[in-house]
């Protein structure tokens, strides 16, 4: 069963599901469609109700075989390279994208890579990044009929003499063919651009290598570009909590071996380097290939970072209080606040227990509060000690509004690459 090619897109698109019959057949249930069509299929108990589905599309006459019922009823995933993006959806739709970054020369030492691109039937987006050039507000794009469209910058992020930015065109263009892109700098720059329509595929497993560790599964998508290794780290969307770093960044305060790192088939560390993005968390980075075909890799993410969208209240005395011991849960962790102390008359500090565990699958070692303005965190962990809160003179209680707890999660997620992995 193919499901690495085009094959799955042609497959969901063209399978005809009468939905009047399969909403009849719905009804009947899974045993009297058996005995219409005299068959016997033991099902596990937690599959039921896929099972009943696939049942009903095995029986519908219109369908010609098992291999285009199941890309019908699983969702199309498609990759986009660059921006790391995954579209999940019912059914895979045309959509082109940059396979790989454009790098132009700006002047004596000024650079701009062009890191990605996707267009299909609801927007264009183009992301890219600078280093000693002008910032870009506008880029335009024309196609291969010579129609030409102005994308304005949507976001954009700098620092000293490095800058990145995404331009978005909202609605569909037409990007098949060779396009050029028009950008102005000290003198206007034309970009030849070639798309290519973006590959569908059934699962993120299919996209690449995939770790499951914790509950989480990473996907490592892999490619080459200008003779280094390409890796794309991927998730499938959570509802519980974002990832704010895999493990490029590292957490604050952590040993440097806790970070995302390379090695080759002599146990030798390689040196990682990433094109800075406006997205966020990074999740792109490139690695230098050794020329030797028996040649291995191994990439480790020995711990990563996540941040919940979750908030509790909390109300603390605005005195000085030893052994306060208060405690409450957020995001099903607990934090115990151990005292408060009055610095001023407008400030004091709360001192909480994480109940940090270095040995645990995983950790709460930061929070936010409303009312905080800094925060002390402990070596080597980087939790949390004391946060520094804003009162009211003469009040005599605070209500806290704790927010943003960030968790590690601890791996390691480990994967393994031969040379052909990136050919």
């Amino acid at each position: 069963m193919d499901l690495n090619s085009d094959n799955v897109k042609q497959q969901i698109q063209t399978i005809p599901i009468p939905s009047e019959q399969l909403r009849q057949r719905t009804r009947l249930g899974v045993e009297q469609a058996i005995q219409e069509q005299r068959r016997t299929l033991r099902l596990r108990r937690g599959w039921i109700s896929i099972a009943a589905v696939a049942v009903v599309l095995l029986l519908s006459t219109a369908l010609v075989n098992h291999t285009k019922v199941w890309a019908a009823i699983q969702n199309a995933l498609q990759f986009v390279p660059g921006i790391g993006m995954v579209k999940e959806e019912k059914s895979s739709e045309e959509r082109y994208v940059l396979s790989k970054p454009i790098t132009l020369k700006v002047g004596e030492d000024g650079s701009i890579v062009i890191t990605g691109i996707m267009s299909d039937s609801e927007m264009t987006y183009i992301t890219m990044t600078g280093e000693n050039t002008a910032r870009i507000k506008s880029v335009t794009l024309i196609n291969a009929k010579g129609e030409s469209t102005v994308i304005d910058s949507s976001m954009a992020s700098w620092g000293g003499s490095i800058w990145t930015s995404s331009f978005w065109h909202k609605g569909k263009l037409d990007v098949q063919g060779d396009v050029k892109l028009m950008i102005d700098q000290e003198e206007k720059m034309e970009v030849p651009i070639h798309l290519t329509e973006a590959g569908s595929f059934a699962s993120y497993a299919d996209l690449g290598q995939t770790s499951v560790i914790n509950g989480l599964a990473i996907t490592a998508v892999t490619d080459q570009v200008n003779g280094k290794a390409r890796v794309s780290l991927v998730t499938s969307p959570r509802h519980d909590y974002r990832i704010v770093d895999y493990g490029l960044a590292g957490i604050y305060m952590h040993e440097e071996s806790l970070k995302l790192h390379v090695a080759n088939k002599a146990g030798n560390k390689l040196d990682i380097s990433s094109v800075q993005g406006v997205s966020s968390p990074q999740s792109e980075f490139y690695f230098p290939l050794i020329n030797k075909e028996d040649e291995q890799y191994t990439l480790t993410i020995p711990e990563i970072n996540v941040e919940y969208a979750d908030e509790v209240t909390v109300k603390v005395p605005t005195e000085t209080t030893d052994n306060l011991n208060k405690t409450f849960e957020i995001s099903g962790y607990p934090v115990t606040i151990t005292r408060v102390e009055k610095t001023s008359q407008t400030s004091i500090r709360v001192y909480t227990d994480f109940h940090y565990d270095e040995q645990a699958p995983s950790s709460l070692y930061m929070i936010g509060a409303e009312e905080s303005g800094g925060a002390k965190l402990r070596e080597k962990t980087g939790e949390v000690v004391f946060l520094e809160c804003t009162i009211e003179p003469g009040s005599k209680q605070l209500t806290l509004h704790i927010n943003r707890p960030a968790v590690v999660l601890r791996g390691p997620w480990v994967f393994h690459f031969q040379q052909a992995d990136f050919s």
